[in-house]
């Protein structure tokens, strides 16, 4: 199981490469490295095909500002000797066996929409080889016929553009179901959670609450021994032994 910070840094990758890390896609290729900003303040994320990982340059920047106000001298450099603090790392292996463990239509469905996304990469690519690239107006002998040629290039580019937003949503909207601890909507303690679920109750009057106790009034017997201490913080009452009968 991946906790919070470990879900909400494979978020950060975007929902394409999440979805490669949970079906262990990261692992197969032979070169992979890269970084990308983070959401945190004064930080970075770094990976390569091995893992990911969370770096803090917030004191690396700082002496950098520093150095560039006083000028470059021997006392200034200090900057250099500073290594970012890797706040969190993940390896690819991590991810592939939580990964494992997702529904098989879960993992399906991300499988279905990396492939859905490949395919309309592809199918753009061959369509933009196929009519040389970018319609330049030296390629044509008229202002007419490089008109057409353009007007036709936006209108596929756009068509690819939008097939290619529809398969984000849904690579998002899987991400978030893959990794549930990336959405910051649940409650903050049990006892919210509860209030939310718990129906409201009607107000009763007066007259129906004194008629319903005199009804349930019991006859007077020895009390009801209290629960042991150990028994847990959640332990329901004993109803009277009178009620009931």
């Amino acid at each position: 199981m991946l906790n919070r910070d470990q879900q909400q840094l494979l978020g950060s990758l975007g929902a394409g490469m999440a979805a490669d890390a949970l079906l262990d896609r990261l692992r197969e290729r032979g070169t992979l490295e890269g970084g990308r900003s983070a959401t945190q303040a004064g930080c970075w994320i770094n990976y390569n095909r091995k893992a990911v990982w969370l770096e803090d340059h917030s004191e690396f920047s700082a002496a950098l500002r520093a150095a560039g106000d006083a000028g470059a001298t021997d006392a200034t450099q200090a900057w250099r000797q500073i290594k970012p603090k890797v706040v969190l790392k993940v390896t690819w292996a991590q991810p592939a066996a939580y990964g494992a463990t997702l529904p098989h239509e879960l993992r399906t469905e991300l499988d279905t929409l990396r492939r859905t996304e490949s395919d309309e990469n592809r199918g753009w690519r061959e369509l933009s080889d196929a009519r040389g690239g970018w319609p330049w107006r030296h390629r044509f002998a008229t202002d007419k016929e490089h008109k057409v040629a353009e007007t036709e290039w936006d209108a596929a580019y756009s068509r690819h553009l939008t097939a290619l937003r529809e398969v984000w949503d849904r690579q998002k909207a899987a991400i978030a179901r893959a990794l549930p601890l990336t959405v910051d909507d649940e409650p903050e303690d049990l006892l919210e959670l509860l209030d939310q679920q718990q129906p409201a109750t009607p107000a009763r009057s007066a007259e129906s609450v004194a008629m319903q106790a005199s009804a349930l009034r019991a006859a007077p017997t020895a009390p009801t021994p209290t629960a042991a201490s150990d028994q847990g913080l959640f332990t329901l009452p004993r109803p009277a032994p009178g009620l009931g009968r």
